[in-house]
């Protein structure tokens, strides 16, 4: 028997969205094999982009909900504001403080390449198109990574987390849609460096949700899945 969306229990919602996560994330652990065994470059960064493919679409999983609500008003949160909002609750029931550990214990390597690549800066990119958001993109760039380190400085580790996933969301789009080449080009450093740190964050991601829906599996701070089981039996 089919359900409509508001049918679909909570609790199911949030099994779904970790089942679903999980399924990724294991393909992403399995090009990391192939990634360790890989004979070349191109091949080792062809793997390593396809590592970050799975290992956003695990992310994607568990980040994603219903983003159709027709009794929204104009107050309605824009997807940015959702994505914040997401970060927020990551960090504040991270008890153990992975999020935390991660970010610091790999600001020398992938966060500060990120932080200091034009190339996964989006007002550098409006710059290129012409566009005027694009107008002082230098200036830009230059306070929000002195704003990261001031973060960094002070371990306040939404902020970082937030201009981190700002970054990785350029590269990702890049790669999503077809603005980056296969294995070789300019920008195979940072789709290595950022395959390495979604490979660390995403799991931390998942396990301090996990956690939280084992201690209350009709929780609704995560929200609905997009596209729910609207079928009894499983998928």
């Amino acid at each position: 028997m089919q359900r409509t969306s508001s049918k679909v229990p909570q609790r199911q919602h949030n099994e779904d969205r970790m089942r679903r996560a999980d399924s990724w994330l294991e393909r992403s652990i399995q090009a990391k094999h192939a990634e360790d065994e890989g004979s070349g470059d191109i091949e080792n960064t062809g793997l390593a982009c396809e590592r970050f493919v799975f290992l956003w679409i695990a992310f994607n999983a568990a980040y994603g909900y219903d983003l159709v609500d027709e009794e929204a008003d104009d107050s309605y949160p824009e997807e940015r504001m959702k994505f914040e909002k997401f970060l927020h609750e990551i960090v504040k029931l991270d008890h153990g403080e992975i999020i935390e550990r991660i970010l610091w214990d790999q600001y020398a390597g992938p966060v500060r390449v990120l932080l200091n690549n034009k190339y996964v800066f989006q007002p550098f990119w409006e710059w290129v198109r012409g566009s005027s958001r694009g107008r002082g993109w230098k200036h830009k760039f230059e306070i929000e990574r002195g704003r990261a380190n001031r973060a960094l400085q002070k371990r306040m580790v939404h902020s970082v987390l937030e201009i981190v996933f700002r970054r990785l969301y350029v590269l990702r789009n890049q790669i999503f849609h077809g603005g980056a080449t296969f294995g070789t080009g300019w920008g195979k450093d940072q789709v290595r460096q950022g395959s390495r740190l979604m490979a660390s964050l995403v799991p931390a991601v998942l396990d301090i949700m996990r956690a939280d829906i084992e201690a209350n599996p009709d929780t609704d701070i995560w929200g609905k899945v997009a596209y729910p089981r609207i079928n009894e039996s499983g998928e």
